[in-house]
């Protein structure tokens, strides 16, 4: 599962960070961008990988469509999902 979230972190960075904050501590550049945080907490990993399939060709709201293949959606939910913040850490 690791390297699904090695990968994830790369497609983050790669296609969702000049407008979502895509780390624990960060703050989204586009105001309107939720966090990947608000996301974990929003959507379980089923309805937000059925959010995302459909991205690569039709974007979302302000966002065109990206370089996100259907390839690269199960690794970007196992890092967003991974975004929980240890036991004790500030939120």
């Amino acid at each position: 599962a690791y390297p699904a979230l090695q990968r994830g972190a790369w497609v983050a960075a790669r296609d969702c960070c000049l407008c979502h904050a895509v780390g624990l501590h960060d703050v989204s550049p586009n105001p309107n961008a939720p966090t990947f945080r608000e996301l974990r907490l929003r959507f379980n990993p089923i309805a937000l990988e059925r959010r995302l399939h459909p991205m690569p060709a039709t974007g979302h709201f302000e966002m065109p469509p990206q370089s996100l293949t259907a390839a690269d959606v199960p690794d970007l939910v196992a890092y967003i999902q991974s975004l929980e913040p240890p036991p004790g850490a500030p939120h």
